[in-house]
């Protein structure tokens, strides 16, 4: 009986690690400042900042861009009702939320997540997502970034 639980235990072990490594064919997305991954399924679009450094990847149900520069969004026109978490990426402090806040036409939730960075310097990055299953895909995009050291 004892090796049979001992099986099942590595077989749910073995199970949960594979989709993990399928996360190793995620694309790398690099810039002078910081790194992070995307699925393959997601495409790069034109979109462009005005005064920051800004880019926006989309795929099925789900548009993520990031805005690093001294404008990028704080949470100030974010609802009331916005979920905030204090979290770590990449040794970093950063605070995510997440809202049902359309910022997309049929994209009805939205999670961003933002670094305060030195001299006034910010990242945020933030996805508008068709359900509740992109947003944790997004949480999983943001917990990709990885500054470069200056």
């Amino acid at each position: 009986m004892r090796t049979i639980t001992l099986l099942g235990f590595f077989a749910a072990v073995l199970l949960l690690a594979i989709p993990a490594r399928g996360e190793d064919k995620w694309k790398e997305i690099e810039n002078k400042s910081f790194s992070f991954s995307v699925p393959p399924s997601f495409k790069k679009t034109g979109a462009r900042g005005r005064d920051s450094f800004v880019e926006e990847y989309v795929a099925a149900g789900i548009k993520v861009i990031f805005d690093y520069g001294i404008n990028s969004n704080d949470f100030r026109d974010w609802p009331k009702d916005t979920r905030f978490e204090d979290l770590k990426i990449d040794g970093k402090a950063a605070r995510l939320g997440t809202a049902k806040r359309e910022l997309h036409a049929g994209l009805p939730y939205s999670t961003q997540v933002r670094f305060k960075l030195e001299k006034g310097m910010a990242l945020s990055m933030s996805a508008a997502c068709k359900s509740e299953k992109e947003v944790d895909l997004a949480r999983k995009i943001f917990e990709t970034i990885a500054f470069k050291a200056k």
